[in-house]
């Protein structure tokens, strides 16, 4: 780790990253506004930078600069940047940071400003609060193995207890220039070699669905956009139907729409597209990585010819799920697939130190061992287990990168954040499973619930919502089971099993070995939360966990609803359970016909049936009235108990309002009304 007292030695290795096109990444460790100071001075001169989380400070913004906060990264993955200027001082998310760092090109440097080193991983920041640590004891386990990559080249530290400011020479700055990425005027070897490939294909109407990936930074919209320029030059002598271009945010095509000029883009909207599937000689999925797979299918089932564009690093959020699944399913459809790649980088030269860094550093490309299913031959006997926690993965890198390898496979969607949130969250622990010596399977369990009787009660309403306690709160505020927030909880966030023991009762013994460390630790029930299939719920009913809710919305991530299910512990929980699942069949059966139309047949019969025969006798006049209750004052909640309404209403035109309310069910001025007809069946003396 190169450290150094004064601006101007990180000048000299800028010069030379400005001559072959690398980047680097300073870290000024010391008091926030003195951190600001200097990247200022660094900048004054720059007119393409970015930072992130300063609005909140003193600094004075410059105007040809861009300010964002952490939540508006997405937005920005298209820019071009010298510098990223990115502020820890109050929070530090890792995937944030990672993500931009793709921003800054060749010559220039990512510039992190944080607390003095000894002290950065004592901050109580913004995470560390939502973890639910105290800012008396606040200790990120991340940060502090983070520190230990720093080691690295690319980084070079400037400590605020060793800066020496009087050799700062706030005129070196105007020197530098940076490494004008490849420009778009023509494509690059390696791009025309892609383009060439897809136009082929296209003019000779080839079903196929080809699969472009690559690391960020290599070009992958600029050529598409070329594609379609080139396409929309042959267009003009041909009858075929257009190309269309999706996405999950219009706002990430600026390279795509320039390189197009001066054809114009054809977008859609995912959502729009998937429902009126328009006719296309071709269509174009940027990002596909972050579509949810089912979504996907559809369209790759529906048109010839499909290009997914999916960037590879894992810090987008892709992992390795979605490059293992979608081969398959490809497959299971019949399909004919083609993979093409780019390798050659436009921001940056090759053998970038920052690249390499970052990804290195936050372990985006860690792979599963190779190994052979021979060798687990009768794979259930002979499991042997463990647990551990994030202080303990922190100090063992080498169990770490298993364990990460094994989550990347476990969600598509894995990033740096959740890395920090295994290593930091108090209340995480991972359970561990062995064959032969090697790391085969695990579960990621969260510990929830064990709140006091007014805290849940209020969650229940609608009028308070705390950090974490996932499913505890969803069965508490959504079903309105205030007992589900009192009682203790562990809620199996993953659970991953090598691909070459799938489907061989791996993860089922794992399972049940929660289900008993959990009996001894008194816990009253297990549970978890997924976006439902038919093949995942079949696992877990198959485990003996019963269906407690199922959401109304489908989750931006997967496309499908998420569903709750429990496996019930203590004698309580049983209860619960059956009055979840009793509740549970009263409203499906209510709501099959407008909530749930666009939900698979097979997942709501699956869950239907279930319910039916893990429901206890009919819920008791009281339990009715505490629901109905909650309906009538409530703020949140809504649905839940609309069908219990609607069964004790009377009148027709109380009725028909309560099923208008229900079609209508974000519309606050129907709620209030039906919420009005909730009150008077509890209390019939009100009067408004």
């Amino acid at each position: 780790m190169p450290t150094i007292t004064a601006l101007s030695e990180f000048h000299q290795p800028l010069l030379i990253a400005q001559k072959t096109g690398h980047r680097l990444m300073l870290v000024v460790a010391m008091e926030e506004a003195s951190g600001l100071s200097i990247a200022k001075q660094i900048t004054r001169f720059a007119s393409a930078c970015l930072w992130v989380d300063v609005l909140n400070t003193t600094t004075v913004p410059v105007p040809e600069h861009h300010y964002i906060s952490t939540n508006q990264t997405k937005q920005h993955l298209g820019t071009s940047n010298q510098y990223v200027i990115y502020n820890a001082h109050k929070g530090f998310n890792a995937s944030a940071l990672c993500a931009l760092s793709g921003t800054v090109v060749g010559g220039g440097a990512l510039i992190l400003l944080v607390p003095a080193i000894a002290q950065w991983h004592h901050l109580f920041d913004s995470q560390l609060q939502a973890y639910g640590h105290l800012k008396s004891g606040a200790h990120s386990y991340f940060i502090k193995w983070w520190q230990q990559h720093w080691e690295h080249c690319a980084v070079h530290v400037l400590e605020g207890s060793a800066y020496n400011h009087k050799r700062d020479d706030h005129n070196i700055w105007q020197q530098l220039d940076y490494y004008k990425a490849a420009n778009l005027l023509h494509p690059t070897q390696d791009q025309k070699a892609v383009i060439d490939k897809l136009l082929s294909s296209y003019q000779q109407s080839i079903n196929t669905v080809f699969n472009l990936s690559a690391h960020r930074g290599r070009g992958k919209s600029a050529c598409l956009g070329w594609l379609i320029k080139a396409i929309s030059t042959q267009s003009k002598k041909t009858q075929q139907a257009p190309v269309i271009v999706t996405a999950p945010s219009k706002k990430a095509l600026s390279t795509l729409s320039a390189t197009a000029t001066p054809a114009l883009v054809n977008f859609y909207a995912l959502d729009a597209l998937l429902t009126q599937l328009p006719k296309a000689s071709l269509v174009i999925v940027d990002e596909a990585a972050s579509v949810p797979l089912s979504q996907l299918t559809k369209l790759i089932q529906h048109y010839d010819l499909v290009v997914l564009s999916s960037t590879q690093d894992g810090y987008e959020g892709s992992g390795q799920g979605y490059r293992l699944k979608l081969p398959r399913i490809i497959e299971s459809l019949g399909l004919t697939s083609e993979s093409l790649t780019l390798t050659q980088p436009m921001r940056w030269h090759a053998n970038d130190p920052l690249e390499d860094f970052i990804r290195s550093s936050f372990l985006c490309d860690v792979r599963l061992p190779n190994i052979e299913q021979q060798s687990f031959i009768d794979s259930t006997s002979s499991l042997t287990y463990s647990h551990t926690c994030g202080e303990e993965l922190a100090q063992d890198s080498r169990l770490l990168k298993q364990v990460y390898a094994l989550l990347m496979l476990a969600h598509y969607q894995t990033t740096p954040q959740d890395l920090r949130l295994l290593l930091d969250h108090p209340k995480q622990k991972l359970y561990l499973c062995y064959k032969g010596g090697c790391l085969v399977a695990l579960a990621w369990v969260s510990q929830e619930g064990a709140l006091d009787a007014d805290l849940a009660e209020q969650i229940a309403l609608g009028k308070r919502r705390i950090q974490g306690h996932l499913l505890a709160q969803i069965l508490t505020q959504q079903a309105g089971f205030p007992e589900s927030c009192e009682m203790h909880s562990w809620r199996i966030q993953r659970i991953v099993v090598l691909p070459q023991l799938q489907n061989t009762g791996v993860g089922a013994a794992l399972l049940n070995h929660v289900y008993t460390l959990a009996q001894e630790a008194n816990i009253d029930f297990l549970g978890t939360s997924f976006s439902a299939s038919v093949d995942t719920l079949r696992f877990w009913l198959a485990n003996q966990y019963i269906p407690a809710w199922l959401g109304l919305r489908a989750d931006a991530a997967t496309g499908l609803n998420s569903v709750q299910l429990i496996r019930p512990i203590s004698i309580n929980a049983h209860t619960l359970a059956g009055n979840l699942s009793h509740h549970l069949y009263g409203y499906l059966s209510f709501g099959k016909d407008f909530w749930f139309r666009s939900i698979d047949k097979k997942v709501l019969l699956t869950i239907a049936t279930n319910c039916e025969k893990n429901t206890t006798p009919a819920l008791d006049q009281m339990q009715k009235k505490r629901l109905l209750k909650l309906l009538a004052l409530g703020q949140a909640g809504f649905s839940g108990g609309l069908y219990l309404l609607y069964q004790q209403l009377k009148d027709a035109k109380d009725k028909q309002e309560v099923l208008h309310a229900a079609h209508n069910n974000t519309h606050k001025g129907l709620q209030k009304s039906v919420r009005r007809l909730a009150l008077l069946q509890v209390e019939p003396s009100y009067n408004q």
